[in-house]
Formats: C-alpha cells, structure tokens, sequence
C-alpha cells in the first residue's frame, strides 16, 4: 500500500509537454512545495526564488514567463470557519499562453490567467484575468489591454529561449533526465 501511494505520488509531481524546456535564472533557486502537480508547457521561464505551492494543479502555458520572487499558491481557507486550518480549500490555477507575470507578484487559488495576458510587478491576482488584459495592483485590475498584433507576433514564435540567456539550473538537468 505505501509502495503504491508512493508511486502514485512521484508521477504526480511534475509533467511535462514532450520535449519541454525550462529556463531558470541563475539568481537563485524554484521553490516546489509538497504534493505537487506542476504542468509545464514549452519554453516556460522562471526567475530566481519563485514559490510554486501547488496542493491542486498548476498549469503553466508555451512560452509564459513568471518574474522572479512571485508565490503562486492553490491553497487558500474558509475564513467563517474556526479553526481556519482545517478548512483548507484546494483550487486549481491555469496561467495560459504567453503570459508574461511580473516580479513579486502572487497568484492566488482558483485563478485562470488567459493567454497574451501581462501582470505587472507586485501583483495580487485574486480573480480571473481575460486574454490580453494588462493587470496590476493588490487586488489586480484591468489596467488595458495588449495590441491584438502582438499575438500574431507571439504566435510566430518558435523558441522563446533564442531571446534568453542559457542557464543551467537544477530545474533543467531535472527536465532533461525525465
């Protein structure tokens, strides 16, 4: 039983489209917390010391990159009920493609960020977010929206990696070993 549950537990912590690359800066280190489900699609970048605690499903879109020092969390409470930690309430987070989140912003349960969509630095995303839409601020809002050239431009992107810099983080060896 505890061989199977371990099992279990091990392929459920990380996939991954085929061929996947993942870029981490070299400023530091990705914090995956426990009980993961982490979706990755191509070429999704990370920051240095970005939080992923995911007790539901994070899912991560082509060619997204999430700033450094950003906490996404899919973990939140039911704040009538007392004692409040034995309520947790587990809700996936969808971040589509091409989306571009900022440094230290946090992501909170049960969003869906669309694709094309930008979130600037120091963001508190508490409610969903359309495809496009420039948001910022605690609570993030609507500040505008992208040009809709720019996702023609976006869609023509082969390897967002040929913009960045290679790094070798422990992230990639990882991903390569799978």
């Amino acid at each position: 039983m505890l061989l199977r549950y371990l099992k279990e537990r091990v392929r459920g912590l990380f996939s991954r489209k085929k061929e996947a690359i993942v870029e981490k800066s070299p400023e530091g280190s990705i914090l995956i917390g426990t009980r993961d489900k982490l979706i990755l699609g191509q070429e999704v970048a990370f920051g240095g010391n970005v939080i992923l605690y995911a007790n539901e499903t994070i899912s991560i879109g082509d060619h997204s990159m999430i700033g450094m020092q950003t906490i996404i969390h899919t973990t939140t409470h039911d704040h009538k009920e007392h004692p409040m930690w034995r309520y947790r309430i587990d809700r996936p987070i969808r971040i589509g493609q091409h989306v571009w989140i900022g440094t230290s912003c946090v992501i909170l349960a049960g969003v869906i960020i669309e694709d094309y969509t930008v979130v600037a630095a120091g963001s508190v995303v508490t409610a969903n977010v359309p495809k496009g839409a420039i948001v910022g601020g605690n609570p993030a809002r609507i500040i505008g929206y992208r040009d809709p050239s720019v996702y023609e431009e976006a869609m023509s992107v082969k390897k967002m990696s040929e913009a960045l810099p290679k790094t070798e983080g422990y992230l990639d060896k990882w991903c390569k070993d799978r």
